[in-house]
C-alpha cells in the first residue's frame, strides 16, 4: 500500500486535528484505473490516498488503522458474499461506518444485500468525478460547529456483582447483563459465555429516556477490544444490536446516538469465573 499526500485546509476530520495530521482515504480496487482516478480526485480534496489492491489486504496493513474513510471498488458479483460481508463488517468496524462503495449501474443482488445490511453509500463508477467528492466530504469532514462528543455510560447494573432488582429476570448460567446509563439514554446489555467456547455474544439494546421508552434505531454500534474495532453494527427498528466475538478480557461499545454525538460503553474485566468469585465476596 501507498500514501499520496497534499495541504488539507479543514480544520478536524474524521476526530483529527488536520492542522497535524491530513485526512487519509483508504481507495480499494483491484482495477488500476479505478485506482489512479479515485486518488486524483482525493488529492483534489487535498488529501492522502492510501492504496490497496483487496479489502483482505487492507486489513493487515496498519496504515488502515489511520485512514478517515475507505473508497470500495465491488466486482460486478461476488462469489463468496458470507465472506465479503464478513471483511466489510471489519472494515466498518476500523473506519466506524466511514466507507463508500463504487459499483456498476446494475447493482448485483449481493451487493444490494450489504447496502441495505450496512447502509453503506454507493456511487457509480460512471459517476466518479461528480459524486464522490460530495459523499466523502459528507463522511469525514464535520459540518461547521459540530464536533464529535463522547460521552462515558455509567454502570448501574451488573447482575455478576449486584443483588437482583426487582422486575428483572435472573439470567441463566454464563449470561451477565449489564444496564447503563447516559444523559437521555439507556443501553441493556446481555453477555454471554460457554466456559468451552471461545466466543461470546453481545446482544443489546439502546433506548431514549420517555415514557414508555424509545428506541434509538439505524445508528452505527462499533464494539472495540484491546487491539482496537472489531466490528461496526447498524441497531435494527427496535434499537437492537448482536455481536460474537473472539473473547476479550474487556470491550467497549461506542454509539452515535446523534450525529457528532457518541456515547461509549466500557464493560467491567469479562474473565467469568474471576467476576463470579468477586461477587461471592
Amino acid at each position: 500500500m501507498s500514501a499520496g499526500t497534499g495541504p488539507c485546509s479543514h480544520a478536524s476530520v474524521g476526530g483529527v486535528d488536520s492542522a497535524h495530521m491530513k485526512p487519509r482515504i483508504l481507495i480499494v480496487s483491484e482495477r488500476p484505473n479505478v485506482r489512479e482516478n479515485a486518488c486524483v480526485l482525493v488529492g483534489a480534496m487535498e488529501c492522502q490516498c492510501v492504496l490497496a489492491s483487496r479489502i483482505e489486504d487492507a486489513l493487515t496493513d496498519p496504515e488502515t488503522e489511520k485512514a478517515s474513510a475507505a473508497v470500495v471498488d465491488l466486482p460486478s458479483a461476488i462469489s463468496d458474499p458470507a465472506s465479503m460481508s464478513q471483511s466489510f463488517s471489519q472494515l466498518l468496524g476500523r473506519l466506524q461506518g466511514r466507507l463508500v462503495v463504487l459499483t456498476d449501474e446494475t447493482i448485483a443482488v449481493e451487493i444490494g444485500d450489504l447496502e441495505k445490511k450496512y447502509s453503506i453509500p454507493f456511487v457509480q463508477r460512471d459517476r466518479l468525478a461528480m459524486d464522490l467528492w460530495p459523499c466523502l466530504a459528507a463522511i469525514i469532514f464535520w459540518h461547521p460547529g459540530i464536533h464529535r462528543i463522547t460521552q462515558d455510560a455509567h454502570l448501574v447494573l451488573d447482575t455478576y456483582l449486584q443483588p437482583q432488582l426487582a422486575g428483572i429476570r435472573s439470567p441463566r448460567t454464563g449470561i451477565r447483563q449489564l444496564v447503563y446509563e447516559v444523559e437521555h439514554f439507556t443501553a441493556d446489555i446481555s453477555l454471554e459465555h460457554s466456559s468451552d467456547s471461545r466466543q461470546t455474544t453481545a446482544v443489546g439494546q439502546i433506548m431514549r429516556d420517555a415514557d414508555p421508552r424509545i428506541p434509538v434505531s439505524g445508528v452505527p454500534v462499533v464494539i472495540k477490544g484491546e487491539n482496537g474495532s472489531i466490528e461496526m453494527k447498524m441497531t435494527n427498528q427496535s434499537g437492537e444490536f448482536l455481536f460474537e466475538f473472539e473473547n476479550e478480557p474487556k470491550v467497549t461499545f461506542e454509539i452515535e446516538v446523534n450525529y457528532g454525538h457518541w456515547i461509549a460503553i466500557a464493560s467491567p474485566v469479562l474473565e467469568w469465573e474471576r467476576a463470579a468469585a468477586s461477587g461471592l465476596n
